[in-house]
């Protein structure tokens, strides 16, 4: 949810107002159809005085439908959106969920933003993508947390926004912000987690999370020849069991994702991760990319099934088949 995890003091400051605050009372409120779904927007004065609606809507929207390529029904039907202004610095200073019902999210902008900037950067994508899985709680914060972070490089390629290969380098990015956050290292997983907000740790439990997400939604692909991925468990999900009244947390939904698929891949990732020090490792998921990083940058293999599988992800295909098991 935060665009930082080590924020200076009076930048803390600042946002602790404005969400103490709120949008003012004199904002601007109306509902901006999605498909399906309602969002309910609200501006602070500053944002409505501009009187340019069709910006936000337009940001709004190219979010959101990115997301919807993960599942064909996003979970929450209505939701409202509240956009407060933040001068200075870029498109989107900060960001965050409240799941209230409801459901609401924050966003404090730049007023002066173009429509390109507000689309190009990351924070709508990962915060609507939060919406997709119900709360796992603050003990297993890394989870709700690296789903959305997983996504929302790729979310921007399958909006148009970016290429395949730039959301590729992107994502590598984030794993190295999270191996060189100093905070919480050599923690394991468990303990930083319900600690990350105390402690600041927020790159290394982001990114830890997201690289499980790689994992697992790589061998998802590659180990059932397409028949399964992140995308369809998640449809799956919102399907038979998203409205479910229980308790999530991410054993729960480890569990449940795993009889939506292949129980062993998520079962055997989170334990490799569980109890291991927080640190994004993504290796793995690399080689069956075919993705490499070296002195002279990254280099994408024109393997076909290695293309293949990035381009899936990337684009948001429905299915993944190799091309060397369709010859067999």
């Amino acid at each position: 949810m935060l665009k930082s995890p080590l924020y200076p003091a009076k930048l803390i400051l600042l946002f602790a107002c404005l969400l103490l605050s709120g949008p003012s009372l004199s904002s601007q409120q109306y509902a901006l159809e999605v498909g399906p779904v309602t969002l309910n927007v609200l501006l602070d004065e500053t944002l409505a005085e501009q009187n340019t609606p069709e910006r936000w809507n337009e940001w709004l929207s190219t979010s959101l439908n990115a997301v919807k390529t993960i599942t064909d029904r996003y979970p929450v039907d209505e939701f409202s959106v509240l956009l407060a202004a933040a001068p200075g610095g870029e498109a989107v200073r900060f960001a965050r969920v409240r799941r209230s019902s409801p459901p609401q999210i924050h966003f404090y902008l730049n007023p002066t933003a173009s429509l390109d900037e507000l689309i190009d950067d990351w924070h709508s994508y990962h915060e609507f993508a939060h919406l997709l899985i119900p709360f796992p709680g603050n003990r297993d914060i890394w989870f709700t947390e690296g789903l959305a972070s997983y996504y929302q490089y790729l979310l921007q390629a399958r909006a148009g926004v970016i290429d395949s290969d730039e959301a590729w380098r992107r994502l590598l990015q984030g794993f190295e912000r999270g191996l060189n956050d100093r905070s919480g290292r050599g923690q394991d997983l468990r303990s930083l987690s319900p600690a990350m907000w105390q402690l600041q740790a927020y790159r290394r439990v982001y990114w830890t999370g997201a690289a499980y997400f790689l994992r697992v939604d790589t061998r998802l692909r590659t180990e059932s020849n397409g028949e399964h991925s992140l995308d369809s468990v998640l449809t799956t999900f919102n399907q038979c069991c998203v409205d479910r009244r229980q308790r999530w947390n991410a054993r729960a939904l480890i569990e449940q994702f795993g009889d939506l698929s292949l129980p062993q891949v998520w079962q055997e990732e989170y334990e490799a991760s569980i109890d291991q020090p927080a640190e994004p490792e993504f290796e793995s998921a690399l080689e069956r990319l075919g993705i490499s990083q070296g002195p002279f940058g990254i280099r994408f293999s024109s393997e076909p099934d290695t293309r293949a599988l990035r381009e899936a992800i990337s684009n948001g295909a429905t299915a993944y088949t190799s091309e060397s098991s369709s010859a067999e």
